[in-house]
């Protein structure tokens, strides 16, 4: 008599907790489809603002270059090879005791492109690239490429070069010139008076 009680108990509990399985599985689908929205929400949000604050950037970048001072200039001859054999010198530009752009200048002989970084309190929020940056080079001209950051991450990029081409963000220099911003702060940090 008991076997025939557990047996309708054992399949009354199969149903129940096949029905408890569909709504999980519905609440799980509900929570993905949430994510899904609101990561589409963010990317939206991202881009929207990307082009407003590549515009303060630029703005911030105005104001920096208006009121440059006297660079305090760094020859590269006793930093380390990579840079060495890359730069020249590089001008530092200070502004209430902190660096608010950095110029590399490259070997005549070699080169005429230069970088260039600015800097807000310490962050890197610009990285400009001329093909021919040289000091007899016109001022007027476009950079070749730009590369726009905020809170440590590239947010966008302008590439006006014919001779190099980038597809994404991943593909491009952006990563690798926020390194070298950051090792030039470090260098000028460090330097000897």
């Amino acid at each position: 008599m008991k076997r025939l009680f557990i047996l309708p108990a054992i399949c009354m509990l199969l149903v129940l907790n096949s029905c408890k399985d569909k709504k999980n599985e519905k609440d799980a689908d509900q929570t993905m489809e949430n994510q899904e929205v609101e990561m589409v929400e963010e990317e939206m949000e991202m881009n929207i603002n990307t082009d407003s604050l590549a515009t303060e950037i630029d703005n911030k970048q105005e104001m920096i270059e208006s009121n440059l001072g006297d660079p305090v200039e760094m020859s590269t001859e006793n930093l380390r090879e990579k840079t060495k054999q890359k730069w020249k010198k590089i001008h530092f530009y200070t502004k209430d005791g902190q660096v608010v752009r950095v110029k590399t200048y490259p070997y005549e002989d070699i080169s005429k492109r230069t970088e260039e970084f600015y800097f807000d309190n310490g962050s890197l929020m610009l990285a400009v690239i001329e093909d021919d940056g040289s000091e007899e080079a016109d001022n007027e001209k476009k950079a070749d490429k730009i590369y726009y950051f905020y809170n440590g991450e590239p947010i966008k990029e302008v590439n006006n070069s014919k001779r190099e081409k980038e597809y994404n963000l991943k593909d491009s220099d952006a990563e690798e010139l926020q390194q070298e911003a950051m090792e030039y702060l470090d260098l000028y940090s460090n330097r000897e008076e």
